[in-house]
């Protein structure tokens, strides 16, 4: 009786709100449809020495309709001969590189039917992580080179003249040139080796199903594999030679998911292979990228050195591999048509992590830790600059700006919504109905939609409409009246844009009542339900809905009572929304203080790592305000019984959780200015430089980064003579990245010469320019727009205007939206989404200190300690 009665409380609040409509689609620029590919032959001979590779590549293609030219994307391609089977004339070779394409024109129109067309060309070895590129690295032999590829989200066009379209699917073979002792790794396993003459290898590679540019891969260089047989499939990580005992957690975890994920879709894995490819070095824009059974992932992302990693590395590599392998059926089997739905790639793959993730260790408490990340999608969303779920893409290069936490984490979030509102049993069935309906082809979202809807006695469509078709975020209101609780529903927003009315039908549930409540709540269409005078309703109860809560006061006051009481998933969640809530003005700063207050009857590490990263937040906001120091004395308060209680040092068989949070109170402690935190970490600093073995793990990047954050002269030169030396490559990567950490203004300039020098990487470099910009965001920037050109070079196409804004987005300084502006005329304006997100991010920081601090004094003042 209890489910028919919510059915229908839900069944009436899904009558149709007003929703924003969406805007208007531009026109895409996209290829010519006449013309399809079938196939790729693709012979690559790399240069490794010279930065150059050869192509010779066949396409069998289809023309459907007459033409006298054959468009296809290409970039950095210079092209030698061309030929198309039946015709004797060699093409005109027309390129148009603001297009990125390149068009044979025919003297006579081509016939429908199939064709052969091939191409010799030659192409770039890049040395930042797009398109086919060559990373350096200290060898055994001392320095080496590797090549791999990156194509997503549209480079497969530095490789191979193509179709490269997600939604132009084609079977690919893959031949390479590999010098002698090389291993080369592709998407499937090697289906020939012929020697040859110098002492050379060919490698051909098994054909490919059907699938989009993006996904292929190629790796070469001195590795070596270690690999397990699981069921059917060949699992396996390649690194470079010397490293695989570095390896063998990831190869644990993907043969430990491998099965999971086989069940879960009702798909079994369809390659003969899955290989995980390990890389030096990094990326402003990804960690690792899902090409079919040849995932690339930089070393930090799947490498575990038990000397250097810490307990966030173990579980950030676990989490990793599983957002990865769920790709090669998200996004790989079955394809968004466009780029219009990537969230049907990263939105479903970050969602699936965490389920698979918590299905191995719930003990990480996984889906408790991926609310930081929806709560940084929620701010984004809050603010000017947002953009739906789903928006228009009408080109590649606007495609690059939709890869961000509205995708990601907003994607996933919405997911995590809708699952808990059909069940998790049904939505499994809907997935399963979609992999098999559409494997091997490419979809847009409603065609998700569709096969949940087919399954579950709650339809979803309507509702996953309002979140994914347009921005912002909700706000359900809870008020006690006569007729007992009553939930209505309104926007979020963090400025006057952002706070246009907008409707959601919006799943809620309530617990604290007689009965748990299920309702959908929307703009005009308010949910009343019973509730005794004494009542402590708590709104979306588990924390799976994506909005927010707020409570009238006397509500409010009975949940601060029950505070200490609740799950932690719920006392997070009142802990961000308090938060969120009172900066943007809804509520007094206060309501988040109160909860702060007794932070010391807090259990759950993952809750007490929030706050404690919530209070380092308020204190950035205090920079250069009079009110810092009585902050401090109220944030110190709150952490030092949890600090108390966990000390620096591990001890024997405590939760990996609470490494986590040892972590943050300890380096929050020391932004503080904690003179004994600050001491005790270059003490030991000090006795690592003579005993590198007595700072390991967790406890050595806690170290550095406390004395990187507060070096003088000669700490920065001991951390640099570090980098210097060290021969990990992540382990390099994050020391550099301390290098840009100081607060003295001399030891950022110098960091910033280093950065432009020809010490670091390439892919180094930037690190130690967004280091700097975490205490001189203006100085960074300013610096990097000197610089442009050389920046630019350092950052793979995709990322250039976001590193730049990103700089930016921490200035505390108004002329800063001025050069923002003035940035935003030189970029593309498909990208000016990112420029407005940095500026939103800057006004919204001067209303909190102007606004919302004075509150946060005037209740210090009444409750300090």
């Amino acid at each position: 009786m209890k489910l028919a009665i919510l059915l229908a409380a839900a069944l009436v609040a899904l009558s149709a709100p007003a929703r924003a409509a969406p805007d208007p689609a531009p026109a895409r620029a996209v290829l010519p449809s006449t013309v399809r590919p079938e196939r790729y032959d693709i012979r690559i001979t790399p240069d490794a020495q010279a930065l150059s590779f050869k192509g010779a590549e066949t396409v069998t293609l289809r023309v459907a309709r007459p033409t006298d030219r054959i468009v296809l994307n290409s970039a950095d391609i210079a092209f030698g001969q061309v030929t198309l089977s039946g015709r004797a004339e060699t093409p005109k070779v027309e390129l148009d590189p603001a297009r990125q394409t390149a068009a044979f024109v025919f003297a006579k129109p081509i016939a429908p039917g199939r064709y052969r067309l091939s191409i010799d060309y030659t192409g770039r070895l890049y040395q930042q992580a797009s398109g086919f590129f060559a990373l350096d690295y200290a060898g055994p032999a001392g320095k080496q080179r590797a090549l791999f590829t990156q194509f997503e989200n549209s480079d497969a066009r530095r490789f191979a003249p193509s179709w490269d379209e997600p939604g132009v699917k084609a079977v690919f073979s893959l031949t390479v040139e590999a010098p002698k002792g090389q291993l080369a790794v592709s998407n499937m396993p090697v289906a020939a080796t012929t020697p040859l003459a110098g002492g050379g290898q060919l490698v051909r590679f098994a054909d490919t199903p059907r699938m989009s540019t993006y996904l292929l891969f190629l790796a070469l260089g001195d590795f070596e594999r270690i690999h397990r047989q699981v069921g059917p499939t060949d699992v396996g990580v390649v690194v470079r030679r010397g490293m695989s005992s570095q390896a063998q957690f990831a190869l644990d975890a993907a043969a430990e998911l491998l099965p999971f994920f086989n069940d879960y879709f009702g798909t079994p894995y369809p390659l003969p292979k899955l290989d995980f490819i390990a890389g030096p070095g990094q990326s402003q824009f990804f960690s690792a990228m899902e090409n079919w059974g040849a995932i690339y992932y930089f070393d930090y992302a799947l490498l575990i050195d038990p000397k250097l990693s810490s307990e966030a590395d173990r579980q950030n590599v676990y989490v990793d591999i599983a957002h990865e392998m769920a790709h090669q059926w998200f996004g790989d089997l079955v394809t968004m048509a466009w780029w219009d739905d990537l969230w049907l790639n990263e939105g479903f793959a970050s969602w699936m992590e965490n389920k698979a993730t918590d299905r191995f260790h719930p003990e990480w408490n996984i889906w408790l830790q991926t609310k930081a990340g929806e709560q940084a999608a929620m701010r984004t969303d809050a603010r000017t600059g947002t953009h739906p779920v789903i928006r228009p893409i009408p080109d590649v290069f606007a495609a690059s700006g939709a890869f961000d936490s509205i995708t990601y984490q907003k994607g996933h979030a919405v997911i995590h919504m809708l699952e808990t509102y059909v069940g998790e049993d049904v939505f499994r069935a809907g997935v399963r109905r979609y992999m098999a309906r559409h494997a091997y082809g490419n979809t847009v979202t409603d065609d998700f939609w569709a096969e949940i809807d087919a399954v579950s006695p709650r339809k979803v469509t309507a509702i996953a409409h309002d979140f994914t078709l347009q921005a912002g975020v909700p706000l359900v209101s809870a008020s006690a009246g006569p007729n007992g609780l009553t939930l209505t529903q309104g926007r979020f927003g963090a400025d006057a844009a952002s706070k246009a009315p907008r409707a959601w039908r919006t799943p809620v549930v309530v617990e604290g009542l007689p009965a748990p409540l299920t309702a959908v709540v929307s703009e005009g269409k308010p949910v009343t339900a019973p509730a005794p005078a004494d009542a402590t309703p708590l709104l979306n109860a588990g924390q799976a809905g994506y909005f927010r809560s707020a409570y009238s006061p006397d509500l409010w006051a009975r949940l601060v009572g029950r505070f200490a009481g609740l799950k932690p998933d719920d006392q997070l969640g009142l802990i961000y929304d308090s938060l969120a809530l009172g900066q943007a003005g809804y509520v007094p700063m206060s309501n988040f203080l109160a909860l702060a207050r007794p932070a010391q009857d807090l259990t759950d590490p993952i809750v007490l790592k929030v706050l404690t990263t919530q209070l380092a937040g308020l204190d950035d906001l205090y920079q250069d305000q009079p009110g810092r120091a009585a902050f401090r004395a109220f944030a110190r308060a709150r952490l030092a019984p949890a600090f108390a209680r966990l000390g620096w040092d591990a001890k024997p068989g405590e939760p990996d959780n609470n490494a986590l949070l040892r972590r943050s109170l300890i380096v929050t402690l020391a932004t503080f200015d904690d003179a004994e935190v600050i001491a005790e970490a270059r003490r030991r600093f000090a006795a690592s430089l003579t005993d590198p073995a007595s700072l390991t793990g967790t406890t050595r990047q806690t170290v550095l980064q406390i004395v990187a954050d507060h070096a003088d002269a000669q700490a920065w030169d001991q951390i640099h003579a570090l980098a210097l030396k060290a021969t990990d490559t992540a382990d390099r990567t994050r020391l550099y990245r301390y290098l840009g950490l100081s607060h003295d203004p001399a030891l950022a300039e110098r960091a910033l010469a280093l950065a432009f020098g020809a010490e670091p990487s390439p892919t180094d470099a930037p690190e130690i320019i967004a280091g700097v910009a975490r205490a001189f965001p203006d100085k960074a920037y300013a610096a990097a727009l000197s610089n442009r050109a050389a920046v630019e070079a350092m950052l793979e196409p995709t990322t250039r205007v976001t590193f730049f804004t990103g700089l930016a987005s921490g200035s505390r300084d108004a002329a800063m939206l001025a050069r923002l502006e003035a940035f935003a005329a030189t970029i593309p304006p498909a990208t000016r989404g990112e420029v407005d997100k940095a500026a939103a991010a800057i006004r919204f920081r001067f209303e909190i200190v102007e606004k919302r601090l004075p509150q946060v004094d005037a209740w210090l003042a009444v409750n300090p300690g």
